[in-house]
């Protein structure tokens, strides 16, 4: 009876081995863009070592510009639409204003679903699992209100005349009014 038990289990453990490590490389696509989302989602844009970690998730260098950061509240990754070696993807942003970092000034906007389009492609090479990467620049950042918080906070902490200090206390007293 136990050697039954023990060689019924141990074919269970053979055949099932090949399906859990075989590639998944849709889900290993849309994992790369959650992860791009959600470290942006806190802010990795804005500092040169979490720029340098997102840029890996990109397929070619370039960025848009960093002086506007749009604030959102939330965000969801679709399901691939594959294309041979490639996923194409939506992301949906619930986005609550801009900030404009030039300006120091925060644009309210309605609380409104944003959608953007994304593909990650299969880059070359026979990985197992697949490497993927997105193509295309790095959006400019899209960033949860507490990030945003934190980020002005760290520029009024850096702000050397009394003018920009008290722009700065009124875009935190509008990013705070989001949380």
């Amino acid at each position: 009876m136990i050697k039954h038990l023990f060689a019924s289990v141990t074919l269970l453990v053979v055949f099932s081995v090949p399906f859990v490590l075989a590639p998944q490389p849709l889900s290993s696509a849309k994992e790369t863009l959650v992860r791009f989302c959600d470290r942006d989602a806190q802010g990795d844009q804005l500092s040169p070592g979490g720029r340098k970690k997102l840029s890996a998730l990109f397929a070619s260098l370039g960025s848009a510009g960093r002086d506007q950061l749009t604030v959102v509240r939330d965000f969801v990754v679709s399901d691939p639409v594959p294309d041979k070696d490639k996923a194409n993807f939506y992301v949906e942003y619930i986005e609550l204003g801009r900030v404009d970092l030039r300006n120091k000034r925060f644009y309210p906007t309605p609380a409104i679903r944003v959608r953007a389009t994304f593909d990650v492609v299969r880059t070359s090479g026979d990985t197992e699992p697949p490497d993927w990467r997105i193509t295309g620049q790095m959006p400019q950042p899209h960033l949860t209100a507490n990030a945003a918080v934190r980020y002005v906070n760290e520029l009024r902490a850096k702000a050397k005349d009394a003018e920009s200090q008290r722009d700065l206390d009124k875009l935190l007293a509008d990013l705070k009014r989001l949380r």
